[in-house]
């Protein structure tokens, strides 16, 4: 079977790689398939499209939402020909993305924080409007068992309106993180995700990020993105 990691990033965004390096990480690592899913942007997307085609490796165009303000909860939108407003609420954001025909992913729920994790009662309002496409299952954010058991009971309750299951890894540092986490899928992978032919499993790489990269990441993540958001750069 195929092998995705569908939910990487870039310089464009948080990530520490830049376009060439993200694909040659992924090719290094045996991946068939990535989703470039920069934070509110698509600015490094159509570079990774056109080099992973050049290295034969398949990759999905998508974008990391960030949704209103409080919660500023995340949403994968894949398959997107153009960027998805951020700030919307997260009914606007399915909506924006199913709109244009995108796939609609919910990334590392139910983590243990205030934004970026969408929590169980959002999640519940939010499926009960309107299915997603796919929920990550299985992915790197450090989450807690508590919360794992309380994603897969929410899991067992809904399955119909959650979609395919998805593993990722995330990536924010190429070579360093890359297909931690992976999704194998039967054939095309839209048709894959849509039909639910997918298994989220641990990838083979067993890889430790630097701490020196990883606290610049950090600073990014916190500090560098929220200020481009600010004044208008991202």
């Amino acid at each position: 079977m195929p092998i995705a990691d569908p939910h990487c990033h870039t310089l464009a965004s948080d990530g520490m790689v830049t376009p060439a390096e993200l694909v040659e990480a992924a090719v290094g690592a045996g991946l068939d398939l990535i989703a470039i899913t920069d934070h509110d942007t698509m600015a490094a997307a159509k570079e990774v499209v056109e080099r992973g085609d050049a290295a034969g490796l398949a990759v999905v165009a998508g974008q990391e939402v960030t949704t209103g303000w409080p919660a500023q909860t995340h949403i994968l939108g894949w398959f997107l020909e153009k960027p998805i407003k951020r700030g919307m609420s997260v009914a606007d954001t399915v909506a924006a993305i199913h709109d244009q025909g995108g796939l609609v992913i919910i990334p590392h729920p139910f983590m243990p924080v205030y934004f970026g994790s969408i929590q169980p009662a959002m999640l519940s309002r939010l499926i009960e409007k309107e299915p997603v496409d796919g929920i990550e299952v299985m992915f790197t954010a450090p989450a807690g068992s508590r919360r794992r058991r309380m994603l897969d009971q929410f899991i067992s309750a809904n399955r119909e309106r959650l979609g395919a299951s998805i593993g990722a890894s995330d990536c924010h540092f190429g070579l360093h993180d890359i297909a931690q986490v992976v999704t194998a899928y039967e054939g095309d992978f839209r048709t894959a995700i849509l039909r639910r032919r997918t298994t989220p499993r641990r990838g083979k790489a067993k890889r430790t990020v630097p701490r020196d990269i990883a606290l610049r990441q950090q600073w990014r993540a916190m500090v560098e993105l929220p200020l481009r958001r600010l004044s208008g750069r991202i």
